[in-house]
């Protein structure tokens, strides 16, 4: 035994090194790409529908323009989305194709909403008849998206988004009163 005054100086701790944290990593992953592989074997990877009953009612209670619904749309068209706020009812859509679609109506004039929803300096890309009514093509107003307007009465509608151009009118096309 050593004299009391000699004690062992203590040890450094042992350097890591860059395959210690590779085999950490490794051991996090696993899992994670386990859990993400079976909830996508038990189907889980559509997104979820949302009821728009609630919304639709506010819209109708305040009284503010007529209301438009989409029906009729083919399999792979779902709604992501809804609210009504200030007096502007936004309806989030996604389409087949992964296209993103926000349909907006409102009793406040085109003028005062394309600024705001299709953006401040759109390429007007001209008229447009979808479905017999009269609708007004935008483009570029924000980079990738496309627009299409009506105004009828006290209610204007737009259908915005990152989507293909048939996809759009296909919407427009399904709204009814």
């Amino acid at each position: 035994m050593g004299s009391p005054t000699q004690q062992e100086a203590p040890r450094a701790p042992k350097a890591r090194r860059p395959r210690d944290m590779a085999l950490s990593m490794l051991v996090l992953i696993i899992p994670v790409f386990l859990i993400v592989a079976f909830y996508r074997y038990l189907g889980h990877e559509d997104p979820p529908v949302v009821d728009t009953t609630e919304v639709y009612g506010s819209v109708q209670r305040a009284g503010r323009f007529e209301l438009l619904r989409p029906e009729g749309l083919a399999d792979g068209w779902r709604i992501a989305s809804a609210t009504y706020t200030d007096g502007i009812l936004r309806i989030g859509i996604t389409a087949p194709d992964s296209g993103a679609l926000q349909l907006v109506e409102s009793a406040d004039p085109a003028a005062v909403l394309v600024p705001a929803i299709v953006g401040k300096t759109p390429h007007d890309d001209g008229p447009a008849t979808i479905a017999g009514a009269q609708w007004h093509r935008w483009s570029e107003g924000r980079p990738g998206e496309r627009a299409i307007v009506r105004t009828d009465g006290n209610r204007t509608v737009i259908i915005v988004g990152h989507a293909k151009q048939d996809q759009l009118d296909q919407l427009a096309g399904s709204l009814r009163a």
